[in-house]
């Protein structure tokens, strides 16, 4: 009777110690998802269209010197401090009307005249030669392959530095980007409410509308937003010479589940990212672009 009572209060305190543990590994995973899915982003690429990927790449790697040729998950790549550039082969030239969310991208110079000056002994071409805005920064366009601007402009370091975009309104786009995925603005001046703002008229120089404008930073990398050029909606990314954008976590899965609750459309469920042990999803932002999710591997 004694060894009967033993035993069955051995099997009671193996059931208690067992749901002790599995109730602290559940508890462990939720903090863990919890903290996935809170987790800042990195910039992780821009995903361009070519219809000669090499030649491309070779333009980059020549053009920049922070920049080398890699492969991501399969991808031709360039890399350009934490971020990179990956392509798709496209079987024909990709759109390049300015009537997407994406503008362009560039680098930063500290000298611009002599970067300037470098690009064309070199043969590079430009779009736009050197040209000074009012608040005294000098930038220039350069006609990459594809038909892709690429924009250097002042700055204190020669590094990757932003992705240049469109908006039917900026201030408003600003706010998602900072609200759903985590970017930090320039400033700590608050959004006017509403958020829509007519459009200043077109400035010198080259006749942009350049207000209202907002700035975000993701990572190492800034998302200025400028208001759409054109009077049309803008249209989606995909099949343009920039086909998307996308983001670095560690772990994809939470962060898609939290952005589809708070209503974020999803153009792409998880799935394989390229040829690696990574995953990849796809949504869409403001103004219809393609943003990546991306995690290179777990």
């Amino acid at each position: 009777m004694q060894t009967r009572s033993i035993l069955a209060l051995t099997v009671i305190l193996i059931s208690v110690l067992a749901s002790a543990l599995a109730g602290r590994e559940n508890s462990r995973g939720k903090v863990q998802a919890d903290q996935d899915e809170r987790a800042p982003a990195a910039f992780h690429h821009v995903h361009l269209n070519s219809v000669d990927p090499s030649k491309a790449i070779n333009f980059y790697t020549s053009t920049f010197d922070v920049t080398k040729k890699t492969r991501v998950a399969g991808f031709e790549a360039v890399q350009s401090e934490r971020m990179y550039l990956l392509f798709n082969k496209s079987a024909k030239a990709p759109a390049t009307t300015p009537d997407s969310a994406i503008w362009h991208f560039g680098w930063g110079s500290p000298d611009m005249e002599a970067d300037f000056k470098k690009h064309l002994d070199a043969g590079v071409a430009f779009q736009t030669p050197i040209t000074r805005l009012g608040s005294g920064t000098l930038f220039a366009y350069m006609k990459a392959p594809d038909g892709a601007l690429v924009e250097i402009n002042t700055s204190q370091t020669r590094a990757f530095i932003h992705v240049h975009l469109y908006s039917d309104a900026p201030l408003c786009a600003a706010e998602w980007y900072k609200k759903h995925l985590g970017a930090v603005g320039r400033n700590n001046a608050p959004t006017p409410e509403p958020c829509e703002v007519p459009f200043a008229a077109p400035s010198e120089p080259l006749g942009v509308i350049r207000s209202p404008a907002a700035t975000v930073r993701i990572g190492d990398v800034n998302l200025i937003i400028y208001p759409r050029q054109r009077p049309a909606p803008l249209v989606n990314t995909r099949g343009h010479v920039v086909d998307h954008i996308a983001l670095g976590y560690a772990n994809v899965a939470p962060v898609l589940e939290r952005l589809r609750k708070s209503g974020v459309k999803v153009l792409e469920e998880i799935h394989r990212f390229g040829n690696g042990s990574g995953r990849a999803a796809m949504i869409e932002g403001p103004d219809s672009i393609a943003i990546e999710l991306v995690e290179e591997g777990r």
